[in-house]
């Protein structure tokens, strides 16, 4: 049993996101996390796979996750983007409304493709407080909104800009949402 994922089975885990019909099609939901997770790798259905650890993973280890993977594209990144994404990991080390809602601003001035924005988007969305405007009445996301964003950024990060590295990121990503689902840090060498 996997320390961060401590399911017997994942039935309601797959229920949390839309999932393609292919992976639908191997996937045994009664099955032990671990089990599921090498059937979606060895069919080679990542983004399948990229849904299922951020929406099987604690909040802050998704997010974390996707900081660790996110790294390997530090490369591409604009001042801004750097900049927001350090603010992102600093954000999970210390969880603060402060810092939540810099990240809120400092989101609106990418584009939506931007793998960062998306990461970004996912801490705004963690739940941990409310998305609208600080004057108005408190609105909490909905549950595993961060999820989706995480799943997003990491997938987008996968594919865009083009480039030739999928299938060694993805790779990488599994080894390291494995590690943290084992209880390691996750950390990508």
């Amino acid at each position: 049993m996997l320390k961060k994922i401590p399911l017997t089975s994942c039935e309601k885990v797959w229920e949390r996101f839309k999932s393609s019909d292919e992976a639908n099609e191997i996937v045994d939901l009664s099955s032990e996390p671990r089990v599921i997770i090498d059937s979606l790798l060895e069919a080679g259905l990542y983004q399948d796979l990229v849904h299922f650890y951020c929406h099987a993973l604690p909040m802050r280890e998704t997010i974390w996750w996707s900081i660790c993977v996110l790294e390997l594209r530090q490369d591409v990144l604009t001042k801004a983007e750097q900049s927001l994404f350090n603010a992102c990991k600093d954000w999970v080390r210390e969880p603060q409304e402060p810092k939540r809602r810099y990240i809120e601003k400092q989101m609106q001035q990418l584009k939506n493709e931007s793998f960062i924005r998306w990461l970004a988007q996912g801490v705004f969305w963690n739940g941990s407080g409310s998305i609208a405007e600080i004057s108005l009445p408190v609105v909490m996301p909905a549950e595993f909104l961060y999820s989706k964003a995480i799943a997003g950024a990491i997938n987008t990060a996968a594919v865009l800009p083009e480039w030739k590295g999928r299938d060694k990121f993805y790779k990488q990503a599994f080894a390291s949402a494995f590690d943290i689902a084992q209880g390691g840090k996750g950390l990508i060498e």
